[in-house]
């Protein structure tokens, strides 16, 4: 049995990532596609306001939320599938789940970053390639936009000097 796990978090990067998996290996009948979404742990300071009920059932319902789009895909092309959501660091959370469930590839999605982005970013990417001792599929996404790549580190930057001028004056 060949057991795919394929990280899911909403993005367009993901559903590729999905695409290309259902179109790789979604035709053969003995391919289990598992995807899986990951929730960040709540920290202890929030944590203890909260029922461990409540806090299940609030990462749940964000992580249903997070895969919608990835379930109403994959029912479409009529595959079939199995989705779990765990929570943790992204990384570990989704080596563990791919080791747990047995799988045998991990395909995740990336989105194209420059090498300066790459070098100061904690990348679930890199993490995983590092970590996980089953293979891991890396299907390039779309380029960031340069907005989103230069734009609002400078904006956020220029905000806060003009902030700084007016607490000042």
């Amino acid at each position: 049995m060949n057991k795919v796990l394929i990280p899911v978090d909403g993005s367009s990067n993901a559903l590729l990532a999905l695409k290309h998996a259902v179109n790789v290996y979604g035709k053969d009948a003995h391919t289990e596609i598992h995807i899986c979404n990951v929730q960040p742990k709540l920290y202890f300071h929030i944590g203890k306001y909260f029922s461990k009920k409540d806090i299940y059932e609030w990462q749940a319902e964000r992580a249903k939320c997070a895969a919608q789009s990835a379930v109403e895909f994959l029912e479409r092309a009529g595959v079939n599938f199995s989705f779990t959501y765990v929570s943790g660091d992204k990384g570990e959370a989704l080596r563990d789940e791919a080791e747990r469930l047995g799988c045998g590839r991990i395909v995740i999605g990336f989105a194209k970053k420059n090498t300066l982005s790459r070098l100061f970013e904690n990348s679930t990417t890199a993490k995983l390639l590092e970590i996980s001792n089953i293979p891991v599929e890396v299907v390039t996404g779309k380029s960031i936009p340069t907005l989103e790549r230069w734009g609002t580190p400078a904006l956020g930057a220029g905000a806060a000097t003009a902030l700084v001028a007016a607490v000042i004056d």
